[in-house]
């Protein structure tokens, strides 16, 4: 044969010169060919055939010959082999399920030289031999793999290379047959059992793919399908086909085949088998809303595992409210409250297991006994359900970590990621990874939280289907890490791209809280207090969060108008808000403070420190006050910081300098330790105050790392280029409120003829002659926001 510039269309078994001289000269007297169908074994017969005429034709029959060729039939028993004699040969080939009696008698004995799949192939070598140039017989291995029955096929599009697989290969298999090979085709690198792929052309169970399935992987993939699909058609074909299918783990596949002919108790059988509601963690989102699309309405409403299994999609859309009506039209009202549900043994485990776990998406106070009602449903789980009692320790958690109960959090966090490891749910695996890496960062450790938030990223990398909702919620921890770290930009582009998306899917408290944390603070240095007020306005009006997460919000409004430096309408914001955590009850709360453990009444607590740091900072006791706040083991790292310059503001201003000094110092070599810049940028309204005294900023620059965390930090702002002085910058703030000169002299420690004389500097420096014109200039300059 000679090469024709890739338009060679030469018969491919010209090429098998050299297996074929290999038989020929084989000193054994039964030659087996055995392989699967559509590897060349007949053509292979043709050719021995053609070149020893003294072998005779080829032979089909059910009873073997006493010599010469053999194609041994698909079906039906045959005839007993018996050896050739001396001076004969028998040259059979057969497929590997074809049972032939005599024929191990034969192999024991030595009589048998045997041909496998693998010595079917050809390679470029008997290519090139067979007269292809060297680049035609690379163009056929790469199109063939040298499966030499496609030669001719393989030079045709893929659409027709289907076809041909189909009809000329896979016609010969039966369907739990292809079914297996589809899935190797489709996870080649995974183990699958071996007796599911036997007899399969070119299979290793646990390999890499065969080269001559490589070369046709696609094509192959698509004649599997169209095959299963025609086949599909008969019932009885199709739950050979699902059985198969569930047993190599496709369940998404298995339970569509069984949905297709109406084998529903066989489908919600395959769907229990694969985490039953959670199986949206082990095949995404898509497939979930796939496989409930394909069952019928009434199943939907009566079903226990479909009924859980629509709750988990809404949750997971974060619909909260309409997971409590799935559950509440199935079983009862009683489903919506919550109360007693965890111990009800009439509602069946997984029931209960369920509703415990939808309050992690719900934002409430934690009575005492919710976490040991808890782990009384713990202990229903079985030992060995690594899943479920994954998602127990992953909601306790989120507990937890709402009730800054952090070293507890941390070790059910490795409890969880245990289960999950052991369960093989990558996603689930993620979720660990980003509540660690929230909890680092809660706890002021940028550094932590960016390891722990690289390890989730991985995991999310490797979960075998897209999540753009965990994807996004990863980008804001991202992002509130970067914040933290003093990189706004980050974060800057999340708010403007990402922040509806976010609020419109599955979303917990612990997020929320960073999302109105960070962002609020970010849109207020970036833009202006109102923007950051406006943006925490939009999580506020979404109404199915309006009750959960209202407490949190209102408070973080009030410490916005702190930070703007209006601490008249801060106060009066922070006394309207509803709660015991009055100002009254933080001057008598004493070791109280230190008890309390609730997240609003903390942070509402630090908002009376805060204002009193501020307007009254030389109030009896207040140093104490904020010094057993400080001992409250539920603060936030972030939080703690704040506490801490706030100390040193009323040491300052009641001239305890040394005692200032020594405070400052230690604090901001923590910060500049952890990279905790916005929390320092959060406070520095106190900050400036504080630096301004030349012994304070000198011990505080001693420090290389702190210097160069305040000189970004402290930049000039718009008031000192408009050439204010930092008492004429605080007065300006002050009259913008419209607090009178009284006021003013009390919150600054100052006597009011004092502040008459800041003030007529103000004015001088504005080109104003009174208060409204002041404050008018100030907003033309962007002074005040």
């Amino acid at each position: 044969m000679t090469g024709t510039g890739g338009g060679s269309t030469a018969p491919p078994f010209i090429a098998r010169c050299r297996l074929v001289a290999r038989i020929l000269a084989a000193d054994r007297p039964l030659v087996v060919i055995e392989a699967p169908a559509g590897t060349g074994k007949t053509w292979l017969l043709r050719e021995l055939a053609a070149a020893a005429p003294g072998l005779g034709g080829v032979a089909d029959g059910a009873s073997p010959p006493a010599s010469g060729l053999w194609d041994v039939p698909v079906s039906g028993a045959t005839g007993p082999l018996e050896v050739p004699r001396a001076g004969q040969r028998l040259i059979l080939a057969r497929r590997p399920d074809s049972g032939i009696p005599g024929l191990a008698r034969a192999r024991v004995y030595g009589a048998v030289l045997d041909i496998g799949t693998d010595d079917l192939l050809a390679s470029e070598a008997e290519l090139t031999a067979a007269g292809l140039t060297p680049a035609e017989a690379a163009a056929v291995m790469a199109r063939t793999g040298g499966w030499l029955c496609l030669y001719p096929a393989g030079q045709a599009d893929p659409g027709v290379l289907a076809d041909f697989l189909r009809d000329e290969v896979l016609a010969h298999y039966p369907s739990p047959a292809v079914a297996a090979l589809g899935a190797h085709l489709a996870e080649p690198a995974r183990r699958f059992d071996a007796r599911l792929l036997a007899g399969l052309p070119f299979v290793r169970p646990g390999a890499a793919l065969h080269p001559a399935l490589e070369a046709v992987r696609q094509p192959m993939l698509r004649a599997v399908r169209q095959t299963l699909a025609v086949r599909a058609e008969d019932p009885t074909e199709a739950r050979a086909i699902a059985v198969t299918q569930a047993a190599l783990g496709q369940t998404p596949a298995a339970i569509a085949t069984f949905q297709s002919i109406g084998a529903w108790e066989a489908a919600i059988g395959a769907l229990r088998q694969a985490s039953g509601p959670f199986y949206i963690h082990r095949f995404g989102p898509r497939a979930m809303d796939r496989m409930l699309a394909g069952f019928p309405p009434d199943l939907l409403l009566t079903d226990e595992t479909l009924v859980l299994s629509r709750a988990v999609q809404a949750v997971k859309r974060g619909e909260v409210a309409l997971t409590l009506n799935i559950l509440s039209a199935r079983w009862g009202e009683g489903m919506t409250a919550a109360r007693g549900i965890m111990a009800d043994r009439r509602l069946p485990l997984a029931v209960r297991y369920f509703r415990f776990l939808v309050r992690t998406w719900e934002d409430f106070d934690l009575p005492d006994h919710f976490l040991d009602d808890a782990y009384r449903l713990h202990a229903e789980i079985p030992a060995d359900d690594d899943l479920t009692r994954g998602g127990f320790f992953n909601a306790v958690l989120e507990f937890y970590i709402r009730v800054r109960r952090f070293p507890e959090a941390e070790h059910v966090a490795l409890q969880a990621a245990a289960h999950y490891a052991r369960a093989g749910v990558t996603i689930l695996s993620f979720y660990i990874e980003l509540h660690l890496a929230v909890i680092r960062l809660m706890q002021a450790d940028t550094a932590a939280a960016r390891r722990h938030a690289a390890g989730a990223r991985r995991l999310l990398r490797a979960t075998p289907y897209d999540s753009p909702g965990d994807a996004r919620i990863l980008g804001l921890v991202d992002a509130c890490i970067a914040f933290e770290g003093g990189q706004p930009e980050p974060l800057h582009r999340f708010l403007t791209h990402e922040t509806d998306a976010l609020a419109q899917g599955e979303i917990w408290p612990t997020i929320v809280e960073l999302v109105v944390t960070y962002g609020s603070q970010a849109l207020a240095e970036a833009q202006s207090p109102v923007a950051a007020r406006a943006f925490l306005d939009r999580w506020r009006v979404r109404q199915e969060r309006a009750a959960q997460f209202r407490s949190l919000i209102d408070i973080r409004e009030v410490a916005l108008l702190q930070s703007a430096g209006r601490w008249a309408e801060a106060g009066q914001a922070a006394a309207a808000l509803p709660g015991r955590i009055t100002q009254g009850f933080v001057l008598a709360g004493g070791e109280r403070l230190a008890a309390l453990e609730d997240r609003d009444e903390v942070a509402m607590a630090l908002i009376w420190l805060r204002q009193m740091a501020q307007t009254a900072p030389q109030r009896p006791g207040l140093d104490r006050l904020i010094a057993v706040m400080l001992d409250n083991p539920h603060l936030l790292g972030r939080q703690r910081m704040a506490a801490r310059i706030w100390l040193v503001e009323v040491l300052r201003r009641t001239r305890r300098t040394g005692e200032a000094e020594a405070a400052l110092v230690r604090l901001l070599a923590d910060a500049a330790r952890e990279g905790a810049v916005a929390t320092l940028a959060e406070e520095r309204v106190f900050l400036t105050d504080i630096l301004a005294v030349r012994r304070l900023r000198d011990a505080a620059e001693a420090d290389p790392e702190v210097r160069r965390l305040l000189r970004g930090l402290m930049a000039p702002g718009p008031a000192r280029a408009a050439g204010l002085t930092r008492q004429e910058t605080r007065m300006l703030r002050a009259i913008a409120e419209g607090s009178p000169n009284k006021s003013i002299a009390s919150m600054l420690g100052l006597s009011e003829s004092t502040v008459k004389f800041h003030l007529a500097n103000l004015y001088r420096k504005l080109g104003a002659r009174d208060r409204r014109a002041a404050v008018a200039a100030a907003a033309r300059l962007r002074l005040i926001r």
